[in-house]
């Protein structure tokens, strides 16, 4: 009994994306959204958050390296 339920489920998910695909509608309506992602610059902003985010880690290293060189030139 369990092998029916999973097997029915696969196949309509499988047939209904080709379907949606042929109709032609959300066909263009997925170009758009892949074309938009593709112009807009919403790809970019996870890289740049992430070079930010490295760029304060180093920044906060470098300050930490700096104060324990002032701490040991006041030692």
């Amino acid at each position: 009994s369990s092998t029916t339920p999973p097997t029915p489920t696969p196949t309509t998910t499988v047939e209904s994306a080709p379907r949606l695909e042929s109709e032609g509608e959300s066909d263009e309506e997925e170009t758009r959204e892949e074309e938009d992602e593709n112009f807009d610059p919403i790809p970019k902003r996870p890289e740049e958050s992430e070079e930010e985010s490295n760029d304060e880690e180093e920044q906060e290293s470098r300050l930490s390296e700096e104060a324990r060189i002032q701490e040991e030139e006041d030692a």
